[in-house]
């Protein structure tokens, strides 16, 4: 995959309040590590950087406002608004191009299944995976053609094919599924079952609680 160009600026001010003011302005703190650069406090343009992640992430090409060469990294985590799904901080771990590294790729799905066409209903359970591959390989996603599945085929991470990619995942796990309405139907209402229970649980010790205290106060009576 080629890289993606982004933006940053360096970040002089730290702390709590100095974050709050960088975000009400439009601008999201980054980190950069690297075991190869000097590790920096970035700002990068919040309207930009979103727009990036929507398109998919991989490798970028991290331009900093002052610096004369550009650093190879990818994103190594992202702090995001629970609500409104805004990011709130990213870590970027710089790369150099002759070394393996691990990181998460999505996992695309194209095409409709027959099985699906047939009334299944298809699980979709496992939407990345972890890899090792070289910068240059970085794929944007993996793709699976569900078109051929029928109820009850299931796709594993063994069944993943990606060149120059190792993918690390159990291979025995299962990525997706398609099930027949029935069993699918089942499994959640059991799921609800289990639910419920769990509900009832916490509410028994709060019962309980409240009993005990109604015969401590008759017994002071």
């Amino acid at each position: 995959m080629s890289d993606t160009k982004l933006k940053a600026l360096l970040r002089d001010k730290m702390g709590k309040s100095a974050t709050r003011k960088y975000r009400v302005d439009g601008w999201i703190p980054a980190e950069f590590y690297s075991s190869h650069e000097e590790n920096m406090h970035l700002l990068l343009n919040s309207s930009e950087f979103e727009n990036i992640l929507s398109h998919g992430h991989g490798l970028f090409s991290l331009k900093v406002d002052g610096k004369d060469e550009d650093f190879q990294c990818i994103i190594k985590e992202i702090q995001t608004e629970p609500v409104l799904g805004k990011v709130l901080h990213a870590d970027f771990q710089g790369v150099k191009s002759g070394e393996k590294l691990n990181i998460m790729v999505p996992i695309h799905i194209s095409g409709t299944a027959a099985g699906v066409k047939a009334g299944g209903i298809m699980e979709f359970i496992i939407r990345e995976v972890e890899v090792e591959c070289l910068p240059k390989d970085i794929p944007d996603s993996l793709n699976i053609d569900i078109t051929n599945l029928q109820i009850g085929d299931t796709v594993r991470v063994k069944d993943l094919v990606s060149e120059n990619v190792r993918i690390l995942d159990d291979p025995e796990e299962t990525i997706l599924l398609i099930e027949h309405p029935k069993i699918a139907q089942e499994l959640e209402a059991a799921e609800e079952v289990e639910e419920l229970a769990g509900e009832e649980e916490a509410q028994e010790p709060e019962v309980i609680t409240a009993r005990r205290k109604e015969e401590d106060e008759e017994e002071k009576e």
